[in-house]
């Protein structure tokens, strides 16, 4: 029994040893983190690099390739070359003669650098786009992130702020219920009476506990957006504040989303130019520095006399005269795509406008809502204060105070539904600033 007690102790112990706190004091620091430890925005961080290693690739076409190589030969049937009989003193005759040997041997190194490349060079600018766009997706990736992690942050304060107020609606509840069976005790009372006090307790636990299962849900979201392991925990210390005063010239416009756009129209401009450049020709230089060896029997020398240099340049133009009409119908297609480009990022700028305005007039209205029902609480909770100490006195009945209170209740619903709208486009107003 002892060794179970001390094995449990040290698995408790290592436990609680793997558990880290976390305590952020601001929304940047929450940023921060995020931004440092999200898988996602890990992945999109390997994109990058990989669209750069892509483009590095795409601009090897300038360098020259160079290349070392060996081959043997083994000549089953030497090929017979026509030649002058006047040369074996047979005039007027052709004479068919062998040249070559059995084996031979060739031993060098190639170079070639392409002069005239234009396909490889819009495939080289595309290459760099693409690092651009990947560049543009991951920032925009991180816009969004945090707009989410502003809203769901600030969703765990609105439900920390949810939750205290539950607890004292639950211990006014119980409060009223103590002083409603004090009274059903004196005879004072009835049955009926007493129900509806011990309805009230026990609504009002359940909207604590329902609180606590959405502040349960959002902790739980927000520490999957910041790519916290399970068994971290983390501390809000921030509190809530509705005094701040955002204008439109605070709202920085959606540019990431935008630059993503004219990124893929850029990209689409070089697709085409590609495609087009296939009706171009080609130009390549190669030389060879090498030699060659022959034998008449199956053997290898390295020895330098056994060796002829065997040297060239070459030069290489291919030029493209007719495919089947498939470069045609590409280079139509790659127009198209082009037109498609343009249009989506003109279709983006126009909704980026209309959807900056609707943002701040949500915000606006939002904002002047969680004023206008702020006062409104207080006022609800003055009077259930009120209610409490006249039903304390006597003075009015349970009916009376549960309908005062049952008011209070609405307008905490509302709230923190104003509350939890405001935040929204707090969040997405906050994620735009860099």
């Amino acid at each position: 029994m002892k060794k179970i007690v001390s094995l449990s102790f040290v698995l408790i112990a290592s436990i609680s040893l793997t558990k880290g706190q976390n305590t952020f004091r601001s929304l940047n620091e929450i940023w921060s983190y995020s931004l440092k430890n999200n898988p996602d925005n890990s992945v999109y961080q390997l994109q990058v690099e990989k669209a750069l290693k892509d483009n590095l690739t795409a601009k090897s076409y300038l360098y020259p390739k160079i290349n070392a190589g060996f081959s043997g030969q083994y000549n089953m049937e030497i090929p017979e070359t026509p030649i002058p009989g006047e040369i074996f003193g047979r005039p007027g005759e052709t004479i068919f003669a062998e040249f070559g040997q059995t084996y031979n041997y060739t031993a060098g190194l190639s170079t070639s650098i392409t002069l005239l490349n234009w396909q490889s060079k819009f495939q080289s600018k595309i290459a760099q786009s693409n690092v651009n766009l990947a560049k543009a997706e991951k920032d925009l990736f991180e816009q969004n992130l945090k707009q989410q992690l502003a809203q769901v942050y600030y969703a765990v304060l609105t439900s920390k702020a949810a939750v205290d107020l539950s607890e004292k609606n639950l211990s006014l509840a119980d409060s009223t219920l103590v002083l409603t069976i004090n009274r059903f005790q004196q005879g004072l009372i009835d049955n009926l009476t007493l129900n509806q006090a011990k309805i009230n307790k026990n609504n009002a636990f359940d909207r604590l506990e329902q609180n606590k299962q959405y502040l349960f849900e959002n902790e739980t979201n927000l520490k999957i957006l910041l790519g916290m392991p399970p068994t971290d925990t983390f501390l809000l210390t921030e509190q809530i504040q509705f005094d701040e005063n955002v204008t439109l010239e605070t709202i920085s416009p959606n540019d990431l989303n935008l630059t993503l756009y004219k990124i893929q129209t850029e990209n689409a401009v070089f697709a085409k130019k590609q495609v087009f450049s296939r009706f171009i020709p080609k130009l390549d230089i190669v030389t060879y520095l090498g030699g060659i060896q022959y034998q008449e029997d199956f053997k290898f020398s390295l020895n330098s006399k056994d060796w002829q240099p065997n040297r060239y340049i070459g030069v290489n133009l291919s030029i493209p005269i007719f495919t089947g009409f498939t470069t045609k119908n590409q280079y139509q297609s790659a127009k198209i795509t082009q037109n498609i480009a343009q249009m989506n990022y003109e279709e983006a700028q126009r909704k980026s406008s209309l959807n900056d305005s609707i943002l701040f007039n949500n915000y606006i209205n939002a904002k002047h809502s969680v004023e206008t029902v702020t006062q409104n609480l207080k006022l609800a909770n003055e009077n259930v204060q009120l209610a409490y100490s006249k039903y304390s006195e006597g003075i009015i009945g349970l009916d009376n105070y549960l309908s005062v209170f049952d008011d209070y209740l609405t307008i905490e619903n509302q709230y923190f539904s104003r509350l939890s709208d405001y935040f929204i486009n707090k969040g997405i107003i906050l994620s735009r600033n860099k």
